[in-house]
């Protein structure tokens, strides 16, 4: 081949000891390196690896490093904690796993820079430009040629683009071409660059093409390709010294990530659910220990929440997903990630429990009058008033809680008794929910009184009642008026929405039914096929809880609806009874040899999955969903195909909402895990329950067994997404309020830090020696300008970089209390990062400040 039809190749390694990295691989990749002068060698590496390479082999690990710092021949890029697939993880969590990653790779090699975001495996997210950028990424690279099990992005025929995140910013990129075919089920001709592939992409005008294929560390170490118009480079030095500058701006959504998983498969299911409780547990008990280390002296545990996001990173390693159901016993992917997931939720939840007494301590005063109370917490940055609950045990000959505020004023409660006397109905403990109303940032005390009297509680209160007839069950909220097909498997045949004044469902086609393909019957079932037994689980004022029995094909199912004064999202909790391994979804099988080529795959096709469909009275819809810090409108007119290389796109990871514009109406589903949809022309909104088919080379058949459960919930709404609030009711489900029990003297209520447009959220709070770090994400579809306001004393604020080095410092107004107050400006779907230094509480008795666990314990020690 001549010059002229020169091209270019990465060539490296991704993995390590999560996924594979054999004792000698370095040794074998080293020799390799030195015996071919022109190889170069970009690596993909889980920076946890470095340590026990160091360890076990140190040979390598020295020769690894002195060639970084050569930095010619090698380059460590994306440097990633444990290299997630950001498509379906939050939005901290994919910042997190850079900060971790990088700070990893610094210990290991000081002065080595990581600046391309490269991976093997489809790691990315339509947000990344703007995180990438404010880490200190200079380049991107948007192919995965090698290993695209899980997917791939959307092909465009430029050497170079400008990658445009959904905030506005930008950062060079290489993409994946147009006319880069997709081969098998896991790779694209850029990884093999024939001398066809490479005349086709000049054709297209890509003058400098390169390919890549980043091999699994352990296979036999030796360069990929051995051609010789094949010239090796590092990503930096393809991007810096051989392609062409980009000028084409791309627009790149969250639709133009195409990858998918057997969304519904049961290991799969629970794993994600266990992975977003831990996550959102992570990211609440962060925020309460650096309020708490600033209010109540708490020493700020710094190492116990470094271990809760590294077992959290760790629970969303890509491998964990993609591979979930592979090895055996406790070297099982999802067994790991279980373990992970678990012990991060469970260390979060100590310093959330801890931050939490911690926070403005109870009186010490003996001779004051001590009652018994409860404290709500509300981690969020802006005011909320919703139901709460608690579980409390009564004194005896209690009927009743009465809840007062800091003015005596009764509280609407309810007391669902869960030990209560069969002889006079006492009750000795229950679920006591209540209405709060608890400042931003903050918390308000409540007093409890024992009564033996029920009719003062709830004299306030707008009843929300259930009431069963024959066939149907009637709800009524302060916002809703719902009714409940019992006979047809207690699917809703009203939803009447009181603040538009019109229901969007009609008895024809009720919402919520559950329905599949079932395999054994080889037909679509419905559970409106048979009645459902019912129970009153909650009876109000404040919140219904029914309970429904069925069955669909003869697998039982347990759904409970809630419904709340005042609460916009009707919530479901859905378990299924699996007797026996039960097949629901396409039909569709192969051979066991076919399953690493064969393109179709049952879990692509989602319409035979079982889902809960939700067929509203909304025409011309337009689709809305969000993911890691964005909001994407759909482009596509349904989600149906069948096969790998025909992905859509049809991915919830919070919400997923339908809109009419002539009606300025909508219909949102918010999900408690990631999983996929349905949605079309012709096909109602539906959210996947349940898949259990043929999945193929990592899967095999995966029948569904056991029990299975989910939470959902469903909000119609006036207006789009934006002004509905979609965002922030979705936060509200993912950090509820936190009430405790205390001790109190008298009911308090204080606010530590606000925002002043409800679309910006508190994304982290975080402590970085004696100051805060704050972290804001504008969640809404427009530029907003806002105050962030705390009542901290604090330094100079400055805006800063997603990893605290310094941006400006920032203009704020010194406030009556001793406060602060700040005016931002953030693009939509923009984050900002606030440094408040130096910040101070002041108590009526003593000034207390930030301090680190070492200085706690030295003055601790001392005072002791």
């Amino acid at each position: 081949m001549n010059q002229a039809k020169k091209a270019y190749f990465v060539d490296g390694y991704h993995g390590g000891i999560k996924g594979h990295m054999p004792l000698g691989s370095w040794a074998e990749v080293i020799r390799r390196l030195e015996q071919n002068p022109e190889w170069r060698l970009s690596l993909d590496i889980e920076p946890i690896s470095w340590e026990a390479l160091r360890r076990s082999d140190p040979h390598s690990y020295d020769a690894i490093k002195r060639h970084l710092q050569a930095g010619d021949r090698i380059e460590i890029v994306a440097g990633s904690y444990a290299q997630p697939y950001g498509w379906v993880i939050g939005g901290e969590s994919n910042i997190r796993h850079l900060l971790r990653g990088k700070e990893i790779i610094e210990e290991h090699f000081p002065g080595v820079t990581v600046d391309t975001y490269a991976t093997q495996e489809p790691c990315w997210s339509s947000s990344y430009p703007q995180i990438l950028r404010s880490l200190g990424y200079k380049r991107a690279v948007l192919k995965n040629p090698g290993t695209g099990w899980g997917g791939y992005a959307s092909g465009i025929n430029y050497e170079m683009v400008l990658w445009v995140g959904p905030d506005g910013t930008s950062i060079p990129c290489v993409p994946r071409y147009g006319c880069e075919e997709l081969l098998n089920c896991w790779e694209s001709e850029a990884g093999y660059m024939s001398p066809e592939f490479v005349e086709k992409c000049k054709a297209h005008g890509i003058e400098h093409p390169v390919g890549s294929f980043l091999q699994d560390l352990g296979w036999m170490a030796k360069p990929w390709l051995d051609e010789d118009y094949i010239e090796y480079v590092t990503w930096r030095q393809y991007i810096e010294e051989i392609a062409a500058k980009p000028k084409e701006l791309w627009h790149f959504t969250q639709e133009d990530i195409r990858c998918t998983l057997p969304w519904g498969e049961g290991t799969l299911q629970r794993m994600a659910r266990e992975v977003r409780s831990a996550e959102q547990a992570v990211i609440t008990a962060e925020k309460l220990a650096s309020l708490a280390s600033v209010t109540g002296g708490l020493a700020y545990p710094e190492e116990k929440l470094r271990e809760a996001w590294d077992q959290l990173l760790l629970s969303q390693h890509h491998d964990a997903w993609i591979c979930a159901t592979t090895r055996t016993g406790r070297d099982k992917w999802a067994w790991q990630a279980g373990a992970q997931s678990w012990l991060a939720e469970q260390l979060a939840d100590g310093i959330r429990d801890q931050a939490m007494r911690g926070m403005i301590p109870e009186s010490n005063n003996e001779s004051a009058v001590q009652t018994y109370g409860v404290r709500v917490f509300n981690s969020s940055g802006c005011d909320r008033k919703e139901l709460t609950e608690l579980e409390v045990a009564a004194a005896g000959g209690t009927r009743s809680i009465r809840l007062l505020d800091a003015d005596g004023r009764t509280i609407p409660s309810q007391l669902a008794g869960t030990r209560v006397s069969p002889e006079d109905g006492c009750v000795y403990a229950g679920k006591l929910i209540f209405e709060a109303d608890v400042p931003a940032m903050g918390y308000r005390d409540y007093r409890i009184e024992h009564v033996n009297d029920t009719a003062t509680v709830h004299a306030d209160a707008l009843d929300v009642a259930a009431v069963i007839h024959e066939n149907h069950v009637d709800i009524t909220t302060d916002l809703y008026r719902i009714r409940i097909d019992t006979a047809r498997g207690g699917v809703i045949t009203e939803l009447y929405d009181r603040s538009q004044s019109r229901s969007l469902v009609s008895p024809e086609e009720p919402l919520n039914e559950l329905t599949g393909y079932f395999i054994s019957e080889a037909r679509f079932v419905s559970s409106m096929e048979s009645r459902v037994a019912v129970k009153v689980k909650e009876s109000g004022p404040l919140r219904v809880v029914l309970e429904m029995d069925g069955k669909i094909a003869g697998t039982r199912f347990v759904m409970a609806l809630s419904v709340g004064k005042g609460q916009r999202a009707i919530d479901f909790h859905v378990q299924f009874h699996y007797g026996e391994e039960t097949w629901i979804g396409d039909p569709w099988a192969m051979a066991p040899e076919n399953r690493s080529t064969e393109r179709r795959k049952s879990h692509h096709n989602t319409r035979y999955k079982l889902q809960a469909r939700f067929p509203v009275a909304l025409s011309n819809r337009k689709l809305y969903k969000n993911s890691a810090f964005d909001v994407t409108e759909s482009r596509h007119t349904d989600t149906r195909y069948e096969r790998w290389d025909e992905i859509k796109h049809n991915i919830i990871l919070n919400w997923v909402d339908v809109y009419e514009e002539e009606s300025d109406s909508g219909f949102a589903i918010l999900s408690d895990h990631t999983t996929d949809y349905t949605h079309g022309e012709q096909d109602p909104l539906a959210l996947t329950l349940g898949w259990g088919g043929e999945g193929g080379f990592w899967w095999g058949k995966r029948p569904l067994e056991g029990v299975q459960e989910m939470r959902y919930a469903i909000l119609p709404h006036k207006n789009r997404w934006d002004q509905a609030g979609i965002p922030q009711e979705s936060q509200r489900l993912s950090e509820p309020l936190l009430p405790m029990l205390i001790r109190c003297a008298a009911p308090m209520s204080q606010s530590f830090m606000k925002v002043t447009d409800s679309s910006i959220q508190i994304s982290s709070l975080q402590r970085d020696g004696r100051d805060l770090l704050v972290r804001l994400y504008n969640s809404g579809s427009c530029d907003s300008g806002f105050s962030l306001i705390t009542s901290l004393e604090c330094g100079d604020i400055a805006a800063v970089e997603l990893d605290g080095q310094p941006k400006e410092k920032l203009h704020h107004s010194l406030l009556p209390d001793g406060g602060a107050e700040v005016r931002l400006s953030l693009p939509r779907q923009g984050l900002a990062t606030l440094r408040i230094p130096d910040v101070r509480y002041r108590t009526n008795d003593e000034t207390i400040g930030c301090e680190t666990g070492i200085e706690y314990e030295k003055r601790n020690s001392v005072s002791g």
